[in-house]
C-alpha cells in the first residue's frame, strides 16, 4: 500500500507550544529495568491523545497554545491534512489492504520541515566517514549458530525504557546509546542507562557530529572510542538542546573499543547479530505516515522512495500472520506507536532498514 501525503502550500513556519512539552539474562530483566526507568529521560513526554475528532479536540487534549491567529490557522490546516491521512490509512487497514493503524498524536500539527528538524537528525559527511574508518571493523558472525524464529532483547532485559528526543535532531545519539546499552548488557548482565546529552554536547563537527543539527551513529561510536567512554545518563541527563561539554571521566557509564558494520542489505547478518550479540543501530527513511503510526507492521511503500534520514535501534525480530518483521525502538517517547516501538517488514530492506546498520564492540 502506498499512502501519498501532500501538505497544503503553507509558507509560514510558525512555532507551536505545548502545555508541558516544547542466557539466564531474562530472569533479571525486571530488576535492571526498574533501576533505569525513572532516569531514561528528564524532559516532559508529549501528551497522549485519544480519539481526536477535530482541531478543537486536538488543542484541548494536547494543551497546545499558538502565538497568533495566523499561527493557529496554519496549524489547523496542517492538522486537517494529517487527520485526512490518518482516516485514509485506517480505512485501508480496516479493508485489509494495509497492515498498520494510524492515529492523530501530539505531532499532528507540525510542518514537514519541523518534523524533519525536530524528530529525525541523521546526517552524514565526508569528514565523518573518513574519521570513522579508524575504528570501523567487519562483523564477527556466528554463521553456524541456530537462530530462533523470533527474538526480542526487551524480554531479556537488554533495552532501557523508550526515550524522547524532544525538539532536537539527535536521533543518532539515541540509536548509539541504545546499541551500547544492549551490548554491555549482553556482555555483563548489567543494563546501563547512557547519556545522549554527552554526545549532543561534546561530539565534534570534524567527526561528523553537530548536536541537534544532526549526526550519524557510526560517527558517534567513533567519538566515544576517542573519548574513551560515554557518560552515565543519570550523571549527564538529556535537556533537549546543545550545551557546553561537561564530560568527566569519573561519570563514565560504558566504554567501547570500536564498532562493526553490517554489509548493506544483508538482513540475514542483521538477524544473526541481533540473536547472538545485541541490538543494532540502523537508519530508515521517516515520512509523515510513520509520524502518525499507531500499531501493526508499518508498510507504507512511500518510505522506499528516498534516502534514509532517521536513526533507530533494532532490538528483535518475529513473524505475524506469515509476515516477517523487525522490532524497532524509536526516540519519540512511549506515547507514540506501540509504546515507543514500531515494526517493519523483514527481508525487503523496507524503509532502508538494512542500508546502514552497525553495533559497538564492547
Amino acid at each position: 500500500m502506498k499512502l501519498l501525503f501532500a501538505l497544503l502550500p503553507f509558507v509560514a513556519l510558525a512555532s507551536a507550544q505545548f502545555g508541558g512539552f516544547g542466557g539466564g539474562l531474562g530472569n533479571v530483566a525486571n530488576t535492571f529495568r526498574q533501576g533505569v526507568s525513572n532516569i531514561a529521560n528528564r524532559i516532559p513526554s508529549p501528551p497522549v491523545l485519544n480519539n481526536v475528532q477535530n482541531f478543537g479536540d486536538f488543542v484541548a487534549q494536547s494543551g497546545k497554545t499558538y502565538l497568533s491567529a495566523a499561527d493557529r490557522q496554519l496549524r489547523e490546516g496542517l492538522f486537517g491534512a494529517r487527520k485526512n491521512l490518518v482516516d485514509a490509512g485506517n480505512a485501508a487497514f480496516n479493508s485489509g489492504s494495509s497492515g498498520f493503524q494510524m492515529a492523530v498524536n501530539a505531532f499532528a500539527d507540525l510542518t514537514n520541515a519541523e518534523f524533519l528538524k525536530q524528530l529525525t537528525g541523521l546526517k552524514r559527511s565526508s569528514a565523518g566517514d573518513q574519521s570513522a574508518n579508524e575504528h570501523r571493523a567487519q562483523p564477527k558472525l556466528q554463521t553456524n549458530a541456530k537462530l530462533p524464529d523470533s527474538f526480542d532483547w526487551r524480554q531479556k532485559g537488554g533495552v532501557t525504557p523508550v526515550k524522547f528526543q524532544g525538539e532536537c535532531g539527535s536521533c543518532w545519539s539515541f540509536a548509539t546509546t541504545g546499541a551500547i546499552e544492549g551490548h554491555v548488557f549482553r556482555k555483563t548482565g548489567k543494563l546501563p542507562n547512557l547519556s545522549e546529552q554527552n554526545l549532543v554536547d561534546c561530539g565534534k563537527l570534524e567527526l561528523g557530529l553537530d548536536g541537534c543539527d544532526g549526526g550519524f551513529q557510526e560517527y558517534a561510536f567513533n567519538f566515544i572510542t576517542r573519548q574513551n567512554g560515554i557518560s552515565s545518563g543519570d550523571k549527564y541527563p538529556y535537556v533537549d538542546k546543545r550545551e557546553n561539554c561537561k564530560f568527566s571521566a569519573g561519570a563514565t557509564g560504558a566504554k567501547i573499543t570500536g564498532f562493526a558494520t553490517i554489509p548493506p542489505k544483508d538482513e540475514q547478518a542483521m538477524k544473526t547479530v541481533i540473536a547472538t550479540q545485541g541490538p543494532l543501530a540502523c537508519s530508515v527513511y521517516g515520512i509523515e505516515s510513520l509520524l502518525l503510526y499507531k500499531s501493526g507492521i508499518y508498510s507504507d511503500e512511500e518510505c522506499n522512495t528516498a534516502e534514509v534520514n532517521h536513526s533507530i535501534l533494532v532490538v528483535g525480530y518475529g513473524t505475524e500472520k506469515g509476515q516477517d518483521y523487525w522490532i524497532v525502538k524509536n526516540s519519540w517517547d512511549k506515547a507514540w506507536g506501540e509504546e515507543g516501538y514500531f515494526r517493519l517488514p523483514r527481508g525487503k530492506n523496507f524503509c532502508g532498514i538494512a542500508s546502514e546498520c552497525s553495533y559497538p564492540i564492547v
